[in-house]
């Protein structure tokens, strides 16, 4: 079962709002604060979080530009009593998945939740390709970092050798490690594998 968090400063709307996700199979877990929120919920877990817009302390908008800075998988939708075209815009740029007018529509929340639950699977997944990625430059030294870059450019090896004022040889052995250590077998696999780096 996928965690779902709700954030609203009303009581009423989390009572609510739980006996309509309780009914629809989830079992969900109310906060009144974001404060409240984020000294309970680890981040790095995926999840569904459901943020009111509007609360004192830190707000939704806040909470939500917070969750998507540290990268969290947790997907998020926003609701507010007042929304406006704009806000909601706003929201999605900032990468709510949708933003949602109280009082809740329970047809369109559930068609929103299976969104959510593809969503955080594909953040998660997302997390851990970038780790790995980020695990496997680290290994590089700082020339097999510069002899990367240029195979990248489509430089053949002696036009790299005589740029980083090497041997052919020498070139080779730098560009063999760095095959090994990125675990890659060509420059094709290098490229996607660093062109997915802009994903992340």
């Amino acid at each position: 079962m996928c965690r779902l968090y709700l954030v609203d400063d009303d009581q009423d709307v989390l009572d609510s709002l739980t006996w309509m996700l309780t009914g629809l199979g989830y079992q969900p877990k109310g906060f009144l604060s974001a404060d409240n929120f984020l000294n309970s919920v680890d981040l790095t877990h995926p999840g569904i979080a459901i943020l009111d817009v509007q609360m004192p302390g830190m707000d939704g908008s806040a909470l939500l530009s917070h969750i998507t800075s540290l990268h969290s998988p947790i997907a998020v939708i926003m609701l507010s009593g007042h929304g406006s075209i704009a806000m909601a815009v706003q929201a999605i740029q900032k990468g709510a998945l949708d933003f949602l007018e109280k009082p809740v529509d329970g047809d369109k929340l559930q068609q929103l939740l299976e969104r959510a639950k593809i969503q955080t699977a594909q953040n998660q997944q997302r997390n851990i390709d970038r780790q790995s990625l980020e695990s496997k430059l680290a290994t590089l030294t700082p020339r097999e970092y510069e002899v990367m870059e240029k195979v990248l450019e489509g430089k053949l090896n002696k036009v790299i050798a005589a740029e980083l004022n090497v041997a052919q040889r020498t070139l080779e052995l730098h560009r063999q490690k760095v095959m090994l250590k990125m675990q890659v077998s060509n420059v094709a696999e290098l490229a996607y594998l660093m062109g997915r780096s802009s994903e992340y």
